[in-house]
């Protein structure tokens, strides 16, 4: 993570949150509506893992912590997703995608995204005008912040093109 390509790129920022397998596994059972300890254990997570994942993840701002108590019981704490937890959705929803096509399984899709609870839905890449782009016509380029810091390693100052100029 300490080169600029890692530091200032967004996908590897992403991952020191969703690196884990647990945290996107996490993600997906609060989607399907789980909030509490004893229902995220389902999934098979050893409860230490659980515990630290979960702290993981609310100190990362995707879970928020609320109380709760059922009468005659004592006070605890559920697990509900946050705006950015939410925003998980997307990527979840690509990881399931890729794996639907390249890692099948006979008895078909363990989860399908729908709107409205019926009408099955799926990603795709959009223009700024709002037409899709096919997959095979979009490709990655650095961004500013990536030239920015080389410039900055290098003690210069990018300029509006991305070249850079000794300061």
């Amino acid at each position: 993570m300490s080169l600029p390509a890692n530091q200032h790129c967004s996908i590897a920022r992403t991952l020191s949150v969703l690196g884990q397998k647990w945290n996107l596994l996490l993600l997906r059972e609060a989607f399907l509506g789980r909030t509490r300890f004893a229902e995220f254990q389902r999934i098979g997570i050893p409860n230490a893992t659980l515990g630290q994942r979960l702290n993981d993840l609310v100190c990362a701002g995707l879970l928020e912590r609320v109380t709760y108590q059922q009468e005659g019981e004592r006070s605890r704490e559920e697990y509900v997703l946050t705006d950015a937890g939410r925003d998980v959705l997307p990527i979840l929803a690509a990881l399931s995608a890729w794996g639907d096509r390249h890692r099948p399984q006979e008895t078909g899709q363990g989860v399908v995204y729908t709107a409205d609870g019926e009408r099955p839905v799926r990603l795709e890449f959009r223009g700024p005008d709002g037409e899709p782009v096919d997959q095979d016509a979009v490709s990655i380029i650095r961004g500013p912040a990536y030239y920015a810091a080389l410039a900055a390693a290098a003690g210069r100052s990018p300029d509006r093109d991305g070249a850079h100029s000794v300061s």
